[in-house]
């Protein structure tokens, strides 16, 4: 043992000395809350459609299910690990029957050995209860490591489940707003379609008096297939998120989901100052922490199985009898007490490999800890950026709109009274609703940035 230790390779990493000189000590947003943690962060929308949904999605979500059922074995095996402390403590009971002959084979043979006249059979019964038990006496905390391995473990099992819940929340939030945005380009095509099917009659009644030529009617034909196969295509693709968001909540294959006409005019607030460390609350930080610590159980767990073991056995009180009726008797009784001690002499290096690679385990979710932290804070930074992005996208798009709009109406009038040309009203209709489809994707990535934000900073906020 003394020259196992003296050979250890070098220290594992610690990760604090690799974060202490590289991670911020604050973030700064544009938005002034007093920073309150909220774990139901999604009723900042202030949208009751949203919150029926993803109840629902919490109660009936199959992928939810099985990370719950997988947390669940989780807490077994710490159960399992746990026991191996307390002594091991059984029943056993049996009852046999033996016969034996002079002749020394079963009586079914004695014909081909010169009768079986000259054969004697003797009938013997047995019956036995015992009592068993057996304790390992954990001397070198070799067990105790085990049950706070198996403890860590199963913590790290709860709170992945917590992330994995927090994290497809997210994605069911951005598919909800997904679906609104779906439903505003539908509604955006429709009114494509029709205005350029009001200057296609207007085109079919000015061909008929002869006043255009054919191929302006034609080129405005083209047109209204367009807008009509564009608002196919667009149908198409929202019954396709809805179907998504109905498998989600086990309601396939119903098309009919209650949800907002807009987007929400309100969306969850982040605190103008957030210390870097809030996102110590990130249950795959705390999951992957306890994945690390756990490790470290197991590796020390493995070094101590190096040592030899000492084992308590005892098998009283117990009975044996040739007669039923007489095991319960005092003079049946039998008493078998012993101590066990095994050390390991030669096993071809299987401890010493398992003890191996235990620590290169211990390092590797040393090194994983510390990669998810870095990428934590990387996640932070970079959503913190996108998220102010999106806000001052939305409100030049919104102001791009007003402009589309107030062009559309413009070059209509005109049109009307002959000053305006059918390609400036045909231009004009097309800028407008393209930059309302333009609105509608921004509203929603807009809200997905909240939402990554959110996901990466472990929760919401609470304001007043």
């Amino acid at each position: 043992m003394f020259f196992i230790i003296g050979c250890a390779t070098q220290k594992a990493i610690d990760p604090k000395t690799l974060l202490d000189s590289q991670i911020p000590e604050s973030w700064e947003s544009n938005i002034s809350i007093a920073p309150n943690i909220s774990e139901i962060w999604w009723n900042e929308f202030q949208d009751e459609n949203l919150n029926q949904f993803l109840s629902a999605f919490l109660e009936n979500n199959i992928n939810l299910e099985q990370a719950m059922l997988n947390t669940r074995i989780a807490k077994q095996a710490s159960v399992i690990s746990t026991s191996n402390l307390a002594p091991s403590i059984g029943i056993g009971l049996s009852a046999t029957e033996s016969e034996q002959n002079t002749a020394g084979f079963p009586p079914i043979f004695s014909s081909f050995f010169g009768g079986s006249d000259e054969i004697t059979t003797f009938t013997q019964e047995n019956y036995n209860a015992s009592l068993n038990a057996q304790w390992e006496i954990d001397l070198w905390g070799k067990l105790r490591q085990g049950r706070l391995a198996g403890k860590r473990q199963y913590l790290s099992a709860k709170y992945n489940y917590t992330y994995i819940q927090f994290s497809l929340t997210a994605e069911a939030t951005k598919l909800y707003f997904a679906i609104i945005e779906g439903k505003q380009l539908v509604e955006n095509a429709e009114q494509k379609h029709n205005n350029a099917k009001i200057i296609y009659d207007l085109y079919v009644d000015r061909y008929e008096k002869g006043i255009i030529k054919s191929n302006f009617l034609q080129q405005s034909e083209i047109i209204l297939n367009n807008t009509k196969n564009d608002l196919e295509n667009k149908k198409s693709v929202l019954n396709t998120l809805i179907r998504q968001s109905k498998v989600l909540i086990k309601e396939y294959p119903s098309l009919t989901l209650s949800v907002s006409k807009t987007f929400p005019e309100y969306v969850p607030s982040i605190p103008i100052v957030l210390p870097a460390d809030i996102i110590q609350r990130r249950p795959d930080l705390i999951a992957s922490q306890y994945n690390m610590l756990a490790a470290k159980a197991l590796n020390k767990q493995a070094m101590r199985s190096l040592y030899p073991t000492f084992s308590l056995t005892s098998g009283s009180p117990a009975s044996s009898s040739n007669e039923l009726e007489d095991l319960l008797e005092e003079n049946f009784k039998v008493w078998n007490r012993g101590l066990t001690i095994f050390a390991p002499i030669f096993n071809s290096g299987k401890l010493i490999a398992n003890k191996k690679i235990a620590k290169n385990q211990k390092e590797i979710a040393m090194l994983q800890f510390v990669n998810d932290l870095l990428n934590a804070y990387g996640e932070v930074e970079s959503n913190l950026e996108l998220d102010n992005t999106a806000s001052s996208s939305l409100d030049l798009v919104k102001k791009n709109v007003e402009i589309a709009q107030s062009m559309y109406d413009t070059t209509l009038n005109e049109f009307n009274r002959g000053v305006a040309s059918v390609e400036d009203v045909i231009n004009a209709n097309n800028m407008l609703f393209d930059t309302k489809n333009i609105l509608a994707t921004t509203e929603k990535i807009r809200i997905e940035q909240r939402i990554n934000l959110i996901l990466s900073l472990g929760g919401g906020f609470t304001y007043e």
